[in-house]
């Protein structure tokens, strides 16, 4: 039986965005345990099979969770991503210089990859918070760990990674592992136990983060409270403004726009300012949002919840705080990006997605 399709967080005048978002970057060729995807709003709760994932969802797999996605050739690849357990990621594609580059954009967990091209020039890259990955046709894989940590390795081919000041490359057999405010650390990988390598790196991740719990969620306390503000004020001036309510509107009507019109250019001229202060915020910020909720599973139950984070705030009382606000955060989150659909149908030149994102010198990065 066909799996239910579940829940909603945005008002239905949001839910219209389908028709921008529907770019196919792949299939589901296999899934186990708990997947959900987020689209535009909505919850897919329980994807199957052959199911689609389109330009901008979100995926997110639990601890038994699983998800295998053939990629689709609109992404100028061909092969499989493997999304391993508690594993965060958005899929996009977007165009650079008149090309494709589909990015999977990588915020919790680990990955393993089987692409190569297969026509043109396309791009693949991986966006950690710190690093960046090049795929040039190859077999590798990218891990997060819950102490901002992130290792990649390569199995055959060779990945190219950055972290916007240097770039090193790994030919197969081979990793690196890059560190915030260090430089990276090449180390070698056994090839036929790569998948063993990874979860044991992981495992000692969450050790080291055990051993400093105290530090460590004091840490994550401050930053999350402080990018929330910051997100909070950035998201302001945008839901007050009519501008997301017309352009939604419009969509849902299936009005035709003329992007050229003076109208529409002021409307852009005044939603580009907005969507990019809170694009900045954002790509920090739910990096954090997620990393929390992971550091939720490894202290549920034990004393570290008991832990002062701040003045009178233990951590379990933080991290309950969190939960608390998921679904008010949820929901403007989706409004975001359903309006940032929406201007890039109205941007014919390009100009506001076109360019890199260049987080890694911010110093809100990891």
């Amino acid at each position: 039986m066909k799996r239910l399709f579940m829940g909603a967080v945005l008002a239905a005048s949001a839910l219209a965005a389908w028709a921008l978002q529907s770019v196919e970057l792949g299939r589901i060729d296999y899934i186990e345990g708990t997947v959900t995807i987020s689209r535009v709003g909505r919850i897919i709760s329980n994807p199957n099979i052959d199911d689609p994932l389109l330009s901008g969802d979100l995926i997110r797999t639990g601890g038994d969770g699983q998800v295998v996605i053939a990629m689709d050739k609109a992404t100028g690849m061909r092969g499989t991503v493997t999304v391993d357990p508690r594993s965060t990621l958005y899929l996009k594609l977007d165009f650079m210089d008149g090309q494709s580059r589909t990015t999977i954009d990588f915020l919790t967990g680990s990955l393993r990859s089987k692409v190569t091209k297969i026509a043109g020039s396309p791009r693949v890259n991986v966006v950690t918070d710190s690093a960046m990955m090049g795929v040039r046709g190859t077999e590798y894989g990218v891990a997060v760990s819950v102490d901002d940590d992130v290792l990649v390795t390569c199995t055959r081919g060779e990945v190219a990674v950055t972290d916007g000041t240097d770039e090193v490359p790994v030919p197969a057999g081979h990793g690196v592992v890059k560190r915030p405010d260090q430089g990276f650390e090449r180390i070698p990988v056994a090839i036929s136990s790569i998948k063993d390598f990874t979860d044991r790196w992981m495992t000692e991740e969450i050790d080291a983060f055990k051993a400093d719990a105290p530090r460590a969620l004091a840490d994550y306390a401050a930053r999350y409270r402080d990018l929330a503000a910051r997100f909070a004020e950035a998201y302001k001036p945008f839901e007050e403004s009519p501008t997301p309510r017309r352009w939604a509107e419009e969509d849902q009507s299936g009005a035709k726009i003329d992007p050229l019109s003076p109208e529409v250019l002021q409307e852009k001229k005044e939603m580009a300012g907005y969507l990019l202060n809170i694009r900045k915020v954002l790509f920090i910020f739910e990096r954090v949002y997620y990393r929390v909720d992971q550091i939720s599973a490894i202290v549920a139950g034990t004393d570290a919840e008991k832990v002062l984070v701040a003045p009178g705030l233990t951590a379990g009382a933080f991290i309950a705080s969190v939960k608390a606000e998921r679904d008010h955060l949820a929901a403007e989150v989706a409004r975001y990006r359903y309006i940032e659909a929406l201007f890039a149908e109205r941007d014919t030149e390009g100009g506001f997605f076109g360019g890199e994102d260049n987080f890694f010198s911010s110093p809100d990065g990891f």
